[in-house]
């Protein structure tokens, strides 16, 4: 794929990504309607759309009120236009999917700490179409839905949220046994160390509740890319 056709085509993935990460938690159709500035309500014109591009001219503020827009914005087209550029050479297409669901799962979790069923969903029907079906998946998946679903039981439901079950089952589904084993070791240590930041930092306290969704999936990325590697280097 020509590289500015596949980092153009990227970018435009990653801003309808973020046209559902604002509009899903708020109950609005994210492909009706004309979008809008959140800060001043203000309808946007097609020279405030352009994927990074608009971000980088405007400086990253509304071109009406002034306001900042928000970073992340910015952050989801470039990585959705790297990695689309990256996962297509490799021949893999669905691999892009599960890339763009992913990253609207993790960033919205983030965010709001809500876990769109019908997005993993949509993940889950990716992950099954581009590794079928076998005994290493369903091992896999139960391993992670017994890790995940045994946490939150144990914490009352106050160590994980619902959704992270869902994910969970998903990540082993892809990975399967022993890979999903990286992923949740990964999701671990990522939101033990991101955790520990934020409180050195001040940003949250001890009871401070973080989702983990996003480390889940950060996880099952990294199983799935250097999974091997890792378990060849531990054992």
């Amino acid at each position: 794929m020509d590289l500015l056709v596949g980092l153009g085509l990227g970018a435009v993935a990653g801003s309808a990504a973020n046209a559902i990460i604002d509009r899903l938690p708020r109950r609005e159709l994210w492909f009706a309607g004309r979008s809008h500035c959140d800060k001043c309500d203000h309808v946007l014109g097609v020279w405030d759309l352009i994927p990074v591009f608009s971000y980088v001219v405007l400086q990253g503020k509304c071109r009406y009120c002034h306001r900042s827009i928000a970073v992340r914005n910015l952050l989801v087209e470039l990585v959705m236009a790297g990695s689309f550029v990256y996962l297509s050479n490799l021949g893999n297409l669905s691999y892009l999917g599960i890339l763009w669901i992913t990253l609207i799962i993790a960033v919205m979790d983030w965010e709001t700490q809500l876990v769109s069923d019908w997005l993993v969903l949509v993940w889950g029907g990716l992950v099954v179409v581009s590794s079928g079906i076998g005994m290493g998946s369903v091992w896999g998946a139960a391993v992670a839905v017994g890790v995940i679903g045994g946490m939150w039981m144990l914490t009352r439901k106050r160590g994980m949220g619902e959704g992270d079950i869902g994910i969970a089952a998903v990540a082993g589904w892809w990975l399967g046994w022993p890979g999903i084993a990286v992923g949740l070791w990964v999701a671990f240590v990522a939101g033990g160390v991101i955790g520990g930041i934020r409180v050195i930092r001040g940003i949250s306290g001890m009871k401070s509740k973080i989702a983990f969704g996003p480390f889940l999936i950060f996880g099952a990325w990294v199983g799935y890319v250097w999974g091997e590697k890792i378990m060849t280097m531990i054992f």
